[in-house]
């Protein structure tokens, strides 16, 4: 018997789709397993990959997973242009799933935002997402809303747009993300790799990251800083640790506006396009410990805020400035790091770079640092070289290979910082 040969192209056509995806292909995915989501709150998907043309019906205390060693891909259709998951006051838990946003068919929702992105989550306390792939994303990989103590552990994003922006609607218990791989290249446009805004006590662990920005988004969106792989603002008790950052196009990290009460500590963090590998700044940014870091690149704090800082133990490697401390920086204490200027930019800019510190409440205490090959260890200055630096002072700092270990312009005259005001009560020591 002979097979038609309209017939033998569309099965070898099936064929090599089902072989290259290691299962079958199913043009009828948003069908199937909305029949599978409506039968249990248990569901286990068979391999295969499944086309997406309408948001998936998941329900409240849902575990959806791909069976045991096989792969599930969840893509959306070449002209889709919402949701795969929209998950509003569900607590859902989702592992071993593959989800394809499709950018290289879908480039007209490039930063369409929320209503594009893969996997929408609101008001969906304690839900989890654990060892899945967001990939090519053209939109949001994430977009968590409102929920309390989401877990995100153990995910893989690949070249999405935006891979995670989290706002948490100033409730208690974020929730955390920790050992997620995110990795964009210039093949694809990107903007950041986590956004949190409005989160208190957010964990950010040991994830590893790279590459935002390096393909430049059409638009930077309404907040205006991007290219980061961790940019947190309007938020509170913050802690990132273990994360090891490469390069993107701006920087590793910003801690931005109204930024309080946050620990940073234990990171390998990269520079970018600037010399700069993190930033702790933007108005109302205060009380933030950045500890035993590693820096391939400087550290920024103090621009229109970043004030009452604790930076200790960390190694900084930099092309440009080791620390910048700008005029917003009244209260920090920068202690027991270690400043190496970087091959190649040998003698240049400063190990500690302290501006316009002209209020006489300022209290900057530089102790125990080890600075070494710049043009100027310490540099003391303000606007035009002239003027007072207020409440500057140092102590067991160690200097090797620099062309001056403290420097200041002649017309800045340095003021210790003021004595501590007694205590309430205490007799005047006035004469």
């Amino acid at each position: 018997m002979s097979i038609p040969a309209a017939a033998m192209a569309a099965f070898s056509l099936l064929l090599s789709s089902t072989q290259a995806s290691g299962g079958p292909v199913y043009a009828d995915g948003t069908a199937r397993i909305n029949a599978l989501l409506g039968a249990s709150l248990d569901v286990v998907i068979p391999p295969g990959v499944y086309t997406i043309y309408g948001e998936l019906d998941v329900r409240n205390g849902q575990t959806i997973s791909a069976a045991a060693d096989t792969k599930v891909i969840l893509k959306t259709a070449d002209g889709y242009t919402g949701r795969i998951i929209n998950a509003s006051y569900e607590r859902v838990t989702v592992r071993n799933i593959t989800f394809d946003g499709n950018y290289a068919r879908r480039m007209s929702l490039e930063g369409a935002g929320n209503s594009a992105a893969l996997v929408h989550v609101a008001n969906g306390a304690d839900s989890v997402f654990e060892n899945n792939v967001f990939q090519y994303a053209p939109s949001h990989a994430m977009y968590v809303y409102k929920s309390p103590r989401v877990k995100i552990r153990g995910n893989t994003f690949h070249e999405t747009y935006y891979a995670i922006r989290m706002d948490g609607d100033n409730l208690p218990e974020s929730g955390t993300i920790e050992g997620n791989a995110f990795k964009n290249t210039d093949a694809y446009k990107s903007i950041q790799h986590l956004t949190a805004t409005a989160t208190h006590n957010l964990v950010v662990r040991n994830n590893t990251w790279e590459g935002a920005g390096l393909a430049e988004p059409t638009s930077h969106g309404y907040e205006g800083t991007w290219g980061n792989s961790i940019y947190i603002f309007d938020s509170t008790g913050y802690l990132v640790e273990g994360n090891k950052v490469g390069r993107n196009h701006w920087s590793s990290l910003v801690s931005g506006s109204n930024g309080k009460n946050a620990i940073i500590r234990n990171n390998s963090f990269t520079d970018g396009k600037t010399s700069i590998a993190a930033w702790i700044e933007q108005g109302g940014a205060e009380y933030i410990t950045f500890d035993s870091n590693q820096l391939d690149g400087g550290l920024f704090v103090g621009d229109n805020g970043g004030d009452h800082l604790t930076i200790t133990n960390n190694v900084i490697r930099s092309r440009g400035v080791g620390i910048d401390v700008s005029f917003a920086t009244k209260t920090a204490l920068i202690q027991g790091n270690k400043f190496y200027k970087r091959a190649g930019y040998e003698r240049t800019g400063s190990g500690i770079y302290l501006w316009e510190k002209k209020d006489p409440a300022t209290n900057v205490q530089v102790i125990g640092n080890h600075i070494e090959g710049y043009d100027k260890g310490i540099a003391i200055n303000n606007r035009g070289g002239i003027g007072r630096a207020h409440g500057i002072s140092f102590s067991g700092n160690t200097f090797a290979n620099n062309t001056h270990d403290v420097h200041a312009p002649s017309g800045i005259q340095l003021i210790p910082p003021a004595p501590p005001a007694p205590p309430a009560g205490a007799p005047s020591t006035a004469r």
